[in-house]
């Protein structure tokens, strides 16, 4: 093991303080002597190993119980075969979850992430965890139309506040590689089962971009975060993202607000 590695287990309990300050410190002395720094944390059972390059990264592993009810909806609807889209991946705690926990090591995941730092960083932690065969980084943002879009960019590494459709405290933008679900289904052959979405407020241009994959009974699980901003619960067209998907034949399974927003899934109905 790296002389800077560390092991902690946790499942849904919010990691303490002094754990987050423990490994923050660690990583401003490795970083201090020039070493890398690597921080191996098991969440929901999976032993992890995450690349760390600002302790923001720390601060989201030990934060993971804020997403423990939406993660563990998810891993108890993926299905053995089933394609995963992770749409707003960050580093990766999602997606590696997924690929590692039982209910969805037969799982294939592709991982969206347009902000070039999270997904290099993204791409680093699907090796280190030996999931090159079964997660893929996808440095693009998925929207409702193909092209290019100005990413507004919050944070450091492992930041998840950057967004499409939202400038508030943003200290740069960066022109990223946009995409419709539809297109990148096409061109890659690989349809989604389960959709997980969180983007900052863009719910409703990633759903958009769907509508070519919901008139063939795809997805069949989407699971995402409504954010208070943004688009707020709207589709572009102003149409209330419920009622949108109502009339796609899905229906409300489950919902649980979360800080200033909401989690939801839905699901095919009948």
């Amino acid at each position: 093991m790296h002389p800077a590695d560390r092991t902690e287990a946790t499942s849904a309990k919010r990691l303490p303080w002094g754990w987050r300050f423990r490994h923050e410190c660690a990583f401003l002395f490795s970083r201090w002597r020039g070493r890398p720094y690597r921080l191996q944390v098991t969440i929901f059972g999976c032993p992890l190993v995450l690349s760390v390059e600002s302790r923001r990264e720390i601060k989201r592993a030990g934060e993971f119980a804020l997403e423990a009810a939406l993660m563990e909806r998810l891993l108890g609807h993926v299905r053995p075969g089933d394609t995963v889209y992770d749409v707003g991946a960050n580093i990766g705690l999602i997606s590696l979850i997924v690929a590692l926990h039982p209910a969805g090591r037969a799982c294939r995941v592709f991982s969206f992430e347009p902000e070039p730092r999270n997904v290099a960083e993204l791409g680093r932690n699907i090796v280190l965890n030996g999931l090159a065969d079964r997660v893929s980084a996808q440095a693009v943002a998925l929207g409702s139309k193909d092209g290019e879009a100005a990413l507004f960019v919050r944070g450091p590494t492992g930041d998840g506040r950057h967004s499409l459709v939202d400038a508030r405290g943003a200290k740069d933008s960066v022109t990223v590689r946009l995409l419709q679900a539809t297109t990148f289904a096409r061109e890659s052959g690989a349809p989604p089962d389960v959709v997980k979405i969180d983007v900052e407020g863009a719910e409703g241009e990633v759903l958009a971009g769907m509508d070519g994959l919901t008139g063939t009974g795809r997805p069949r699980e989407i699971l995402m975060e409504i954010h208070a901003k943004g688009g707020r619960d709207r589709m572009p067209d102003g149409t209330a993202i419920h009622d949108w998907l109502v009339a796609r034949g899905y229906e409300l399974a489950w919902e649980q607000n979360r800080r200033s927003g909401l989690h939801r899934h839905y699901r095919r109905a009948g």
